[in-house]
């Protein structure tokens, strides 16, 4: 008697995990996009004497969207490695002047493992 075995996964069909990491990453972005000319912004840009702060974060938090939905919607490997790319980009100006915060590492975090887990259904 045969044991029954189970079958291989399916590529290219959606994993609730992605699926989660990439809204929540989409929503992230999409409120740096919303809010990177407010007050909040530009007053770090003027106190990190860094003026191209709010469109530096304007322009990359677009790009991290669109990398998001690219992940999301087509099941790409390079989508994973722009977005982690742009956020690491994103990190750059925070990091060289030591105001980068632990939780700022959580949401490429949780796209990099979400993507990680289910890296055989990309392509």
């Amino acid at each position: 008697m045969d044991s029954p075995t189970s079958p291989p996964p399916l590529l290219g069909s959606r994993s609730v995990s992605l699926t989660l990491a990439c809204a929540v990453a989409f929503l992230f972005q999409l409120q740096a996009f919303a809010f990177a000319y407010g007050p909040d912004f530009r007053r770090l840009g003027a106190s990190m004497q860094a003026p191209w702060l709010p469109t530096f974060i304007f322009v990359t938090s677009f790009v991290g969207a669109a990398f998001a939905v690219a992940l999301w919607w087509r099941m790409r490997r390079w989508a994973v490695w722009g977005f982690l790319a742009t956020t690491a980009t994103q990190s750059l100006p925070f990091m060289v002047t030591g105001r980068l915060s632990p939780t700022m590492l959580v949401l490429p975090t949780l796209v990099g493992g979400a993507a990680a887990w289910n890296w055989a259904r990309l392509r």
